[in-house]
């Protein structure tokens, strides 16, 4: 995919972004270990459906705004959400996907801004509202290891900035048979830049500490970990070695009505990249949905 890059310009942050095609724009938001041009797969059937697709780095991801984040906590990262969806559209509701971290941000985006939200798809998490349950999970623990190491102040650098190995690891287990190609060397290429990991650590302390909490979103807290209003599809992957389906089985319970939940099968983790077209074909079909 032949992306461009451009800088979404909003009240909050200015956001670079990669983006192709013409027409209604989707909004797609990375996780970890990812980079934005992952989605290109994906945006080759969106694009070639006449939508207009934008990838933003998450905050503090890129050069330009690695110096950027103060605050890492869940709530943050949806307020940057629901600014880039006002700034590209300003008076109505706009298609998203998110996936991994990007899957909190629609997420929680959708459950204090909806009016941002025209159509919603989260892929690879649990919606916020149920993924405290698979966290008491001790199998789901384990998998879940790199979220602990991450806690170690010294420790979680130096495995980080010593080479991407951890990195590889995660990709190859959490999609087993998947062959990253290209984006293996841009996946690199960001987490060897120190200030991007040393943001990326604030993002997974953020759910501990609370001194990387924005003060000023504290009063949303509570209502990002509730169910959305908004009508949600919600995509796992059926060999996915993060989080396995069996994780997926009360999603509805923190969904609203009219969601759907679908498992894939030969998709892991990154299923956009498993499987794009048959992604695609579900989120154009779900974005086909009247609007609310």
């Amino acid at each position: 995919m032949d992306f461009e890059e451009i800088v979404i310009e909003t009240d909050r942050l200015d956001f670079p972004a990669l983006a192709a095609g013409e027409g209604p724009v989707v909004v797609c938001w990375h996780g970890f270990p990812d980079h934005p041009a992952t989605f290109g797969p994906l945006a080759e059937h969106l694009v070639a459906a006449g939508r207009r697709v934008v990838a933003p780095f998450l905050r503090g991801h890129h050069p330009t705004t690695a110096d950027r984040m103060p605050y890492a906590d869940g709530v943050t990262l949806a307020a940057d959400a629901a600014a880039v969806a006002r700034a590209l559209s300003p008076d109505a509701g706009i298609d998203l996907i998110g996936h991994d971290i990007g899957a909190g941000m629609v997420g929680r985006l959708a459950a204090v801004w909806p009016q941002r939200v025209r159509h919603a798809v989260t892929m690879a998490v649990p919606p916020p509202k149920v993924l405290p349950a698979a966290l008491r999970d001790p199998a789901q623990q384990q998998r879940l290891f790199y979220l602990w190491l991450f806690q170690v102040p010294g420790v979680a650098e130096a495995v980080l900035e010593g080479d991407r190995r951890l990195v590889d690891h995660l990709w190859a287990t959490w999609s087993p048979g998947l062959d990253p190609g290209e984006h293996r060397a841009r996946v690199h290429a960001t987490y060897g830049d120190p200030a991007v990991l040393r943001n990326v650590l604030r993002i997974y302390r953020g759910n501990f500490d609370r001194s990387l909490h924005d003060p000023d979103l504290a009063h949303l807290a509570a209502r990002t970990e509730e169910a959305a209003t908004v009508p949600m599809l919600v995509l796992a992957g059926e060999d996915d070695g993060c989080i396995p389906p069996e994780h997926f089985a009360d999603a509805r319970t923190g969904l609203a009505d009219g969601s759907s939940v679908r498992v894939l099968a030969d998709a892991g983790h990154f299923l956009h990249l498993d499987r794009p077209d048959e992604v695609a074909r579900l989120v154009l079909d779900w974005f086909s949905r009247p609007d609310r």
